[in-house]
């Protein structure tokens, strides 16, 4: 599945996971198994996954933590109409997380002046 994504994102994301916090990593896991519970495992769910964090790292977000930020971006991505109900339903689940755990509303960036 990670044959998809370019070497130049693999290589941003293997950076931020490398220097991200334990507790940052579990947040990740998390967001990413809330996700896949309400997508499914399989393949398209697998996909929708990759295409985030496709978006993640574009955006220059500097650490996977911001995951579930992205997912509502998956409705403005080319995604068919019958996906998006569960994307919604996964951002809003990801939403309470994040506000359960403290997590920002906003994505790490660094920013390049």
């Amino acid at each position: 599945m990670f044959d998809r994504i370019e070497d130049k994102t693999k290589e941003k994301l293997l950076k931020c996971w490398k220097s991200m916090s334990e507790s940052d990593k579990m947040h990740f896991i998390n967001q990413v198994a809330i996700s896949l519970s309400v997508w499914g495992d399989d393949q398209e769910g697998k996909k929708l996954i990759i295409k985030v964090l496709q978006m993640l790292a574009e955006n220059g977000s500097n650490t996977l933590a911001d995951f579930g930020l992205y997912v509502e971006n998956l409705l403005d991505a080319d995604i068919p109409e019958q996906k998006k109900p569960k994307i919604k339903r996964a951002a809003l689940i990801l939403e309470g997380y994040r506000l359960k755990e403290g997590l920002p509303s906003i994505p790490h960036r660094d920013i390049t002046l």
